[in-house]
């Protein structure tokens, strides 16, 4: 992936400076309004409570673009440790499991134990990333099954760990898994920049994020290299 200009990352500073700051006087003076609200009527107090979910989601918003931003410009993991990817997986599932309450929890299935699957990252952005695309991939399913699989790809001559989340259906072909890919869609409307970001991530520990061809558009497919002590081990 070819990687962003200078101006361009600079710009998306400038935007988030610029409308952090009335934001953020905007939510406190809300906040004021919120905690001495006698004077208020009630649908008032309605129209200030939704005002501040606004002004929250906003401000969430623009530190989105400024982690993105900041990503954009980064080409390699700062001082990057040894990860166990599919424990991270197995964490990242527990958080999305506490964050969503309407439909089943999913289910995780790791096809590689005792091997050793370690990558070299940083293990909180990697969690981060992992819940971001479970949960749009969750929200696109709403409250159908959802499977996780954890495994490891030798495709190409490259040992990655590959992890795979979607419904049921996706995984009667492990192999087209990843060799049939089409463009996952980091855009899609109604989860922020979350899933941007997590792209990212994932691209900056040298990996790669797409949807299965011609199973699920929806699910979402990422994989990372293995680190070279961790593969001569294997």
């Amino acid at each position: 992936m070819e990687a962003p200009s200078t101006p361009y990352i600079s710009a998306l500073g400038l935007v988030v400076h610029e409308m952090r700051s009335p934001a953020s006087i905007v939510s406190g003076y809300l906040r004021l309004l919120q905690q001495d609200s006698d004077g208020l009527s009630a649908r008032q107090r309605r129209m200030v409570d939704e005002a501040g979910r606004a002004c929250g989601r906003m401000l969430t918003l623009l530190q989105e673009v400024a982690e993105l931003a900041s990503l954009e410009g980064t080409t390699v993991v700062p001082t990057p440790t040894a990860v166990q990817v599919f424990d991270v997986c197995g964490d990242a599932l527990k958080s999305l499991a506490a964050e969503t309450e309407d439909g089943p929890a999913p289910m995780y299935m790791c096809q590689e134990p005792g091997r050793s699957t370690t990558v070299d990252g940083n293990a909180a952005w990697l969690k981060r990333a992992f819940v971001a695309l479970m949960a749009a991939t969750a929200r696109e399913h709403r409250t159908e099954a959802l499977e996780c699989h954890g495994f490891i790809s030798d495709q190409d001559g490259c040992r990655r760990a590959v992890i795979a989340f979607g419904p049921r259906e996706i995984f009667s072909n492990r192999d087209s898994l990843v060799a049939d890919r089409d463009a996952f869609d980091r855009w899609r409307g109604g989860t922020g920049l979350s899933v941007p970001v997590a792209c990212r991530i994932i691209e900056v520990h040298g990996g790669a994020v797409w949807s299965p061809r011609g199973a699920d558009s929806r699910a979402a497919v990422w994989a990372l290299p293995i680190a070279r002590a961790s593969a001569s081990h294997s």
